[in-house]
């Protein structure tokens, strides 16, 4: 977690509460980090992520294209080609996953109609 050294910083302020900071502390004691290094890294790693799922969301919405997100996010275009991807991806196994449990519930209650009323709401 360490930076490099001439990289040039800019300094934040964080307010926490008590509990929040004991936390934070057991933590970083537990790493063997100091609270400023856990709290930069967890910001940029949390940052990045919401900037890659905003870029998804938007792109998988119509809103705006690869090349626009990327001028936007600062993200090239082969990360958020593969991040679509893996949603893309995902969204394939779920609905896989939730037409076969419709299919063994639809034969175990011997009920074709729940099969077709399942294939109906794939489809909506």
């Amino acid at each position: 977690m360490k930076r490099p050294k001439n990289a040039k910083t800019t300094t934040i302020t964080i307010r926490l509460t008590d509990d929040q900071h004991d936390v934070l502390q057991r933590l970083c004691r537990l790493k063997h980090t100091s609270q400023t290094a856990y709290m930069s890294y967890l910001a940029a790693e949390q940052a990045l992520k919401e900037l890659l799922n905003y870029a998804v969301r938007e792109y998988l919405e119509g809103k705006a294209s690869l090349s626009a997100l990327s001028n936007q996010t600062g993200l090239d275009v082969p990360t958020l080609m593969n991040a679509v991807a893996d949603v893309s991806a995902e969204d394939k196994r779920v609905v896989e996953s939730f037409r076969s449990a419709a299919k063994a519930l639809s034969v175990a209650h011997k009920d074709p109609k729940f099969y077709e009323l399942a294939l109906k709401a794939l489809a909506s």
